[in-house]
């Protein structure tokens, strides 16, 4: 069993089944109590990959990254009861909550300099001006809470771009292509909930995003080790 998890292939390929799976039971009826389990074990899978391979269960940066998977667990838990507009607010806070311990296990003693953080404040405002003018008149009393998720994610990949010089070139471009996929996927669900509703977009948004959290994942553990390609003797 452990070996599944220690080998790039053999977890891909079990965990993009997994995703495989999800997606199907979002569009065919008679599946649709299998998100129950395939959602909440995409995380799951996440975290024992992750607690399989790095070496150093006790660092600060290991303990921010499964508080910030178990956030991610119980958003994707919260989600799959959205006709309670309760549960609803309770899942995007546990998003928003996901992504800054996402920041916290991505900081470095470089995340302050001035004259790389000016470019992103530039991105910030002309992201946020495109978005909100198409979905500010529909947001109503979802205005703080769609703002405070858009911000954290764009802090998240400020953050992401700012690990360059500090980490392996494999884990810096895993990590940062993940947080843009799931910037992308972000921006699809917002766009589809509050200005015009795509056919597909729920089912693009969730691959963005189960994508995303490989990606992310995968480059961190890239930070510590060199997983094997092919599947262990």
């Amino acid at each position: 069993m452990r070996t599944l998890f220690v080998n790039i292939l053999s977890f891909s390929l079990l965990y993009f089944t997994v995703v495989l799976l999800d997606l199907l039971a979002m569009y065919i009826v008679d599946l649709e109590m299998i998100r129950f389990i395939t959602k909440p074990l995409l995380i799951v899978l996440l975290i024992v990959f992750y607690a399989s391979n790095d070496k150093e269960s006790t660092s600060g940066k290991f303990v921010f990254l499964i508080i910030a998977l178990g956030f991610f667990l119980l958003a994707n838990v919260a989600t799959l009861f959205r006709t309670e507009p309760m549960i609803i607010m309770s899942a995007s806070i546990f998003f928003i909550l996901g992504k800054l311990f996402y920041i916290f296990r991505f900081a470095n003693r470089r995340d302050f300099d001035i004259v790389k953080f000016l470019p992103f404040v530039a991105f910030y405002l002309l992201y946020m001006f495109v978005v909100l003018s198409f979905i500010l008149d529909h947001l109503g009393s979802y205005l703080i809470p769609v703002l405070l998720f858009l911000f954290v994610s764009l802090m998240a990949m400020q953050f992401a771009f700012l690990r360059k010089d500090e980490v392996s070139e494999a884990s810096y471009q895993l990590v940062l292509f993940g947080i843009f996929t799931m910037l992308f996927g972000d921006t699809i669900r917002v766009l589809d909930a509050f200005y015009f509703h795509w056919t597909y977009g729920s089912l693009s948004a969730m691959l963005l995003y189960a994508m995303s959290q490989y990606l992310i994942v995968m480059g961190l553990v890239k930070e510590k080790i060199d997983l094997k390609p092919l599947i262990s003797e």
